[in-house]
């Protein structure tokens, strides 16, 4: 978002920053000055109205007596008249006899007047002092180090304030300073204000000003050795600008050690320690200089030459006295600017150009800049404050932030990265995924076909001919290994792959894999040799994975080996199996043994190129099953790998019964003889000699899929769904197989489309998918799909889910038609022989009567026997219809003992089971209303709710008790009850989800109800 700001805005964020430093600085200021200065007047100072505190020091500042070039102490022919001179202030115009000059000597004299208290312990403070000087109190020397001397002398000057503690009973305190300087050419005397108050504040004072110098520059070193740690421990991962930051950190720290109240004294004279300051304090901009330029990765001409031009004006300044003359101060003054335009010109055209940056370079300039002038004005006498750190702060925390954003930057970039090469990632393995699919449908077809023509076609196919399709299996079946590969890293890496772990013969299983790798190996020179005894013990292992491991193994090692041989050998102890490849070849080196497992790698020793990903799926599959696996290796002597598997331990098996049972499907050389046995005999062929419509976009899948299942059922086969439901609406079809990746129309909706018009029992559906993901089944079933295959499929898995289906579909249509048939055979004898006999007699007494309880009698056998009765759901008219006749014939016969209420809404769309309704009103008759003399009374009725119809019939009968109701839904008295109600309940159950209910009294009647819900489950609609 800031860097959206408007150019305003950033200039107002400039403003503001300039704004609240100065006026932190003037705050500071302000502090320290307003109510301490007190005024001398003519050489006294009187301090007897006030009161010295111990958190306060005086300003002794105002006129001085002063001695030019006399030192007053020891010398009693001193008589002149002495000048005043203004302190803090320069003596170089009031010196003699050089006047102009500040070299010499002089003596400030001051009377103090001090109040009336008890504290006799006072201090004095000369705060950045740099000439030498003599403290008298009251005639007496207080001070022992850098005393003045009234001739040049060649010794090291102690830097930094000069503070000393006397006490004195007087009230009246008479100062001189005798001061000396042979060093500086530019200034002398008192230059800065002299503290004056009790002992306390003046030690307090010196040693708060201390402490913040030395905050200041630990935590620069601090930063500074991060910086530089950072630096080296991620070398080639971080620019050389956190080198340079380093640097300019800790050569900042170092010149405050050595500045203002002088930390660190170094053994230098006071001249050459004044040079050495202004040398680094020119080093520190053209370091900074440095920073900004690799910051910017700026390439300046004019920044190479300041570089170069630094060497000699450092020298000429530290080995001459040239620095006191003016061409080579404006040297030095121009020599800064052309550092400081090198540093704000790119800062501010990278501000304009909308660079963020810009704006903390500019505000550590600013404090650089803020630091350099009042430094200045603190060393010309123009504003005389204690040390201020608030620059220092402020710049080395812009800086740091500005670091930090950049860091952040990165890391944000590296995210952004590291998601774009996740998504690549995933993109990568869904595109070998797909590719992995897309060869695998030709090369299973080609496998299905050959398959086919060695079962068909076996008798009439040559010796050699055979052979060759036998070996086009095994080749092909290899390449569908490569293809797995592939596949096997997508389900690794989404740990979608479980194992199916049992007992298995490692005899059987290494003899089966050498047979497989015997023909990949392109050379005669080379021996595969099993020392696997028959007799070792069973392992715990998912065969078909064990087989992935062993066949990965041994491929790498025929690949690295071109002559001599490969053995495998197994030992074991109480619970885990050794497995070991040994190998004659070329070896390997420790670097390619550290990344031999890794995804995707692949060496240049060899010619036989692969994908690089066997070995790293072995590792995978060995660590599901619990083991590890380790290798060994040696450049031209060879390769041993080894890998842990679990024993069988608790397994009984008996080894001798294994070693030649095993089969490894799908590569065993002996593969062909499984699938040449008939699935089905001759008996379930002709019962299952159905209608089989497949559906595929693939002209190929069509004719593979057709070879295999022709020689049992009649196939039919269409390029589209539109096609198939032409077909469907046309034909009839005992079975759909169809494709799911298809255009136009997917399996998905035509499935959806079958079950509009079938359903699931009514017409089976088998889908091929290429995918065998959770949610693709699950949407496959959803649609309303029977089952699925998984492209590309093996023939016998086909054929066995086929048949499944068929032999299904055929047991519930025989089951719905049993189910018809004892709802049937509740019309009991009696009943058609009363019928009869009413017809007869009605034929005498009111043939007209007689004409309708025929119709109606037909229309009762009609509907009691129609062929719709097996099917799942009929219109609730067409039961009503039944119901209605059954009704009529019983009110013929029972005359007033009967009495019929129809309570109906709105039947259009409801749909119930057939035999239903009829059953329910048979049993309220016979088994309620007609056990009573009086007979009674049956309400049907139908009500509409929002969600669902409840059906009900009441009758006022004799009712039944709990333990009857039961019977009667259960089936545990059929004799007495009879079957009706208890199949009319499971069928509700089984469509519905919810059965009948039955409420009743003895002697009062009984209800028998169930619902029916608005939306059917979506296999019935």
């Amino acid at each position: 978002m800031i860097n959206k700001f408007t150019k305003s805005k950033k200039l107002l964020i400039i403003i503001s920053f300039i704004f609240i430093l100065l006026s932190m600085r003037f705050g500071w200021f302000l502090y320290f000055n307003a109510p301490t200065n007190q005024t001398a007047e003519r050489g006294v100072v009187d301090l007897r109205h006030i009161t010295l505190k111990e958190d306060k020091v005086i300003f002794l500042n105002g006129e001085w007596l002063f001695y030019p070039s006399k030192f007053i102490i020891g010398d009693s022919s001193i008589n002149i008249e002495p000048q005043y001179i203004q302190v803090p202030g320069n003596w170089k115009e009031q010196m003699e006899p050089l006047e102009g000059s500040s070299i010499g000597n002089a003596s400030y004299r001051l009377k103090i007047l001090l109040p009336d208290q008890d504290e006799t312990i006072y201090g004095i403070k000369l705060e950045g002092f740099e000439s030498y000087a003599s403290i008298y109190v009251n005639g007496k020397l207080v001070n022992s180090e850098n005393l003045a001397n009234k001739y040049p002398l060649e010794k090291i000057k102690k830097q930094g304030p000069m503070t000393v503690i006397f006490s004195s009973e007087a009230k009246e305190i008479d100062l001189i300073i005798q001061i000396s300087n042979y060093d500086s050419f530019n200034s002398g005397g008192l230059k800065d204000s002299v503290y004056f108050g009790l002992h306390s504040a003046i030690t307090k004072g010196a040693t708060f000003s201390e402490s913040l110098q030395l905050l200041v520059s630990v935590i620069f070193f601090l930063h500074g050795f991060y910086a530089l740690s950072i630096f080296f421990l991620g070398r080639g991962q971080y620019e050389k600008e956190l080198l340079y930051f380093s640097f300019l950190l800790i050569l900042n720290g170092f010149i405050i050690l050595i500045d203002d109240n002088v930390l660190l004294n170094l053994p230098i004279k006071n001249a050459l320690y004044i040079k050495l300051l202004i040398v680094l304090l020119i080093g520190l901009l053209l370091l900074t200089l440095t920073f900004i330029n690799e910051l910017y990765k700026i390439k300046s001409t004019l920044s190479n030459v300041l570089y170069v031009l630094f060497i000699p004006i450092a020298l000429t300044i530290m080995l001459t006295s040239a620095l006191h003359y003016t061409p080579m101060k404006l040297i030095v003054i121009i020599y800064g600017i052309f550092i400081a335009t090198q540093l704000i010109v790119p800062t501010i055209s990278a501000i304009v150009k909308g660079n963020i940056d810009g704006i903390f370079i500019l505000f550590y300039l600013i404090c650089f800049i803020s630091n350099s002038i009042w430094g200045t004005a603190i060393k010309t006498l123009v504003v005389n404050i204690p040390y201020y750190p608030f620059d220092f702060f402020i710049s080395i925390i812009v800086i740091a932030l500005l670091l930090i954003r950049r860091h952040i930057n990165v890391i944000r970039l590296n995210n952004e990265q590291y998601e774009k090469l996740v998504k690549l990632d995933v993109q990568k393995d869904i595109f070998l995924a797909n590719t992995s699919h897309e060869l695998r449908n030709p090369l299973h077809g080609i496998l299905n076909i050959t398959q086919s023509l060695l079962e068909r076609e076996a008798s009439q196919l040559s010796k050699k001919s055979k052979e060759n399709l036998e070996l086009l299996l095994q080749i092909g079946n290899r390449m569908a290994f490569t293809l797995n590969d592939l596949l096997d890293t997508n389900q690794l890496e989404e740990g979608q792959i479980q194992l199916n772990q049992k007992t298995l013969n490692l005899y059987s299983v290494t003899s089966a894999v050498i047979d497989m790798i015997q023909f990949i190996k392109n050379t005669k020179k080379l021996d595969i040799i099993s020392e696997v005894s028959p007799f070792f013990p069973p392992v715990y292992a998912d065969e078909s994975r064990l087989v992935q491991i062993l066949f990965n193994l041994l491929h790498n090692a025929v690949k690295f080996t071109h002559e001599g041989s490969i053995t495998i050998y197994a030992i074991h102890d109480d619970k885990v199996a050794t497995i070991l490849i040994s190998d004659t070849g070329i070896g390997m080196s420790e670097n390619e043994i550290k990344r031999i497992f890794l995804r995707y790698e692949r060496f240049e020793k060899t010619t036989v190129m692969g994908i690089g990903l066997g070995l790293n799926i072995a590792k995978q599959l060995i660590e599901l099953h619990g083991g590890t696996i380790a290798v060994q290796s040696e450049e031209d002597k060879g390769t041993t790998l080894s890998f842990t598997i679990p024993l069988a331990i608790d397994s009984n098996i008996s080894i001798e019964q294994e070693v030649s049972a095993t089969n490894i499907y799908p590569l065993t050389k002996n593969s062909s003889d499984i699938t040449s046995k008939p699935l089905i005999d001759d008996e379930q062929r002709a019962v299952l000699s159905s209608n089989i419509l497949i559906v595929d976009d693939d002209p190929i899948n069509l004719k593979v899929i057709s070879s295999v299942l022709e020689e049992l059922y009649h196939i039919y086969t269409v390029t589209s769904g539109a096609e198939a439901l032409k077909m469907i609406d046309a034909g009839n079809w005992d079975m759909i197989i169809s494709d799911v990746m298809m255009p136009k129309m997917s399996g998905y909706e035509l499935c959806k489309e079958i079950r509009k018009r079938f359903t699931i029992v009514e017409l089976p559906v088998l889908l091929l998918t290429a995918r065998t993901q959770p949610i693709d089944v699950y949407t496959g079933f959803l649609a309303g799909a029977n089952d699925y295959v998984s492209k590309p499929t093996n023939a016998l898995e086909l054929k066995a889910r086929v048949h499944s289906l068929l032999a299904q579909n055929q047991a519930i249509k025989e089951q719905l038609r049993l189910e018809a048939a004892y709802l049937q055979a509740q019309i009991k004898p009696h009943f058609l022989f009363n019928t009869l006999n009413t017809i007869s007699s009605l034929g005498e007494i009111n043939p007209s009567r007689m004409t309708d309880l025929l119709i109606e009698f037909g229309n009762y056998l009609q509907k009691s026997f129609s062929s719709d009765n097996i099917k799942n759901l009929i219109p609730i008219e067409e039961e009503f219809d039944l119901v209605r006749s059954y009704l009529f014939i019983e009110s013929e016969r029972f005359g007033d003992r009967l009495e019929i209420s129809w309570d109906l809404d709105e039947l259009k769309g409801i749909l119930i089971p057939p035999l239903s309704v009829q059953t329910i009103v048979e049993n309220a008759l016979n088994h309620g209303i007609l056990k009573k003399t009086e007979g009674g009374i049956v309400v049907i009725s139908v009500k509409n709710h929002e969600n669902y119809h409840v059906v009900s019939v009441e009758d006022n009968g004799v009712g039944m008790t709990a333990s009857q109701i039961e019977e009667i839904l259960l089936r545990t008295n059929k004799h007495q009850y009879g079957i009706g109600i208890a199949n009319t309940n499971h069928r509700l159950q089984r469509i519905f989800g919810r059965g009948i209910q039955i409420e009743s009294q003895l002697n009062h009647g009984t209800i028998v109800s169930f619902y029916i819900p608005k939306r059917l489950p979506n296999i019935f609609e």
